[in-house]
């Protein structure tokens, strides 16, 4: 079983009157995972879909049939602080400026790619629910970050603050392979010459705490020559 990517179930509203660019951002995230999408063309079907839905994040258009999407940005800001992603076809500092001051969280210019979507839009999930990070469900095993535990197989095993840094950093780039010196830095920090060795151990450690088998790991994974993958 992959883990389970909680920011997943997150209802996401695309504003955009482009029907085709509506519909292409709504096969993005639903071939990346998310199950909870909702789709409105004007500013009055964004208020609608915001106020019925419950959303937790918007993509919104700068350039709406019947106004400026600053206008639904600064509408949400009076109820709400769910994080906003604009988009805009123009290539203007003066039109971000305007975005943030309106609201909104980050800012795309059109035309992007898929993946840079998917990335700004789950860095702005991860920050504004943050406690959503603190569980991670593998095969018979749950790291709990927030209070530091693992459960696995009817066990409990506590985490070290170290363990906890090196699986949160692993988590955040989950499917890619971070470095070893990208974990020695954020662990130890800028002078972590040394530590590799150290990390080693931790990451011993941390499989024989959520590995069914250790000497054959399935989600903590080393890349030989290049650093370890947590994969989802």
């Amino acid at each position: 079983m992959n883990i389970e990517n909680p920011f997943l179930t997150r209802k996401i509203l695309i504003v955009d009157d482009d029907v085709a660019l509506n519909n292409s951002i709504r096969e993005i995230l639903s071939v990346s995972g998310f199950t909870k999408i909702y789709s409105a063309y004007s500013i009055s079907e964004g208020i609608e879909s915001f106020i019925h839905h419950s959303i937790d994040l918007i993509i919104l258009d700068v350039m709406l049939p019947d106004g400026e999407g600053y206008l639904l940005s600064n509408y949400i800001r009076k109820s709400s602080d769910i994080p906003i992603l604009f988009l805009t076809a123009k290539n203007d500092p003066e039109d971000e400026v305007q975005g943030l001051q309106s609201g909104g969280d980050d800012f795309i210019t059109k035309p992007f790619l898929p993946k840079i979507l998917i990335y700004r839009l789950i860095s702005l999930l991860r920050r504004s629910y943050k406690e959503d990070t603190n569980i991670i469900k593998l095969d018979r095993c749950l790291i709990n970050l927030g209070n530091a535990m693992v459960e696995k197989n009817n066990e409990k095993f506590s985490l070290t603050p170290i363990e906890i840094q090196i699986i949160r950093k692993l988590y955040d780039n989950k499917n890619y392979i971070v470095s070893t010196e990208s974990i020695c830095d954020s662990v130890w920090g800028i002078e972590n010459y040394g530590y590799e060795k150290s990390l080693m151990v931790h990451i011993r450690n941390i499989r024989e705490k959520i590995e069914v088998n250790p000497s054959k790991p399935q989600f903590l994974v080393t890349v030989k020559g290049l650093g370890y993958k947590l994969i989802v």
